[in-house]
């Protein structure tokens, strides 16, 4: 009958583990409850004091490290969100600048020399008419020397905007396969996959 008094006495008053936090008695004191009898509870509760605050630090520990590993994968989703969507937007603006550089017309920057009127030409002397006509075919191919040379640098600039387009565009495109290989409809489409799209805009969990 003495050991349960003891336990009793123990339990009853209180008796705290020294060096033990209040975190750690009670934990050891809920543990103790369950051991039915006071003095098994009494003896269950000394038991668990010398060991208990350890316990709690490593799973602390533990769960802090989840924590942490929980809220890194968030982040390092969500800046794979960001990149796909970066990514996305700046293929669309290649595409786009791929069709302008192909559609873009030549126009040169000075209009052809007015033709000759044949009806007011027919009023001069034959000699007029003569220096007339050999005037304009003097500024028409000038004119068309200069135009010559606009339309190669033209086409120079206009070759340089479609391969600077197009390899953009490459690039974007295969570093969005790397990322997600689904995002788009086919192997050779660029045409987004709405489905595989709303997965990645909502595939972090918060």
């Amino acid at each position: 009958m003495l050991p349960v008094l003891l336990g009793l006495t123990l339990l009853a008053g209180g008796c705290q583990g020294a060096g033990v936090s209040e975190a750690g008695q009670e934990r050891c004191r809920r543990l103790s409850a369950a051991a039915g009898d006071p003095f098994r509870a009494a003896l269950s509760y000394f038991r668990c004091l010398p060991g208990t605050d350890r316990s709690l630090a490593m799973e602390r520990a533990a769960m802090e490290k989840a924590a942490a590993a929980r809220r890194e994968a968030l982040d390092s989703c969500r800046r794979r969100q960001g990149r796909i969507a970066t990514l996305m937007e700046s293929l669309r603006n290649a595409e786009q600048e791929l069709a302008a550089a192909r559609n873009s017309p030549f126009r040169p920057s000075v209009a052809p020399p007015q033709p000759l009127d044949d009806g007011r030409e027919s009023r001069y002397r034959p000699e007029d008419q003569r220096l007339d006509r050999e005037r304009y075919e003097e500024a028409l191919g000038a004119w068309e020397q200069q135009v010559a040379g606009e339309r190669a640098r033209w086409l120079q600039r206009r070759e340089a905007r479609i391969t600077a387009a197009q390899d953009r565009l490459d690039r974007d495109a295969q570093a969005l396969r790397d990322l997600q290989p689904d995002l788009f409809t086919g192997p050779a489409s660029i045409e987004f996959n709405p489905v595989a799209v709303s997965r990645v805009r909502t595939g972090c969990s918060s």
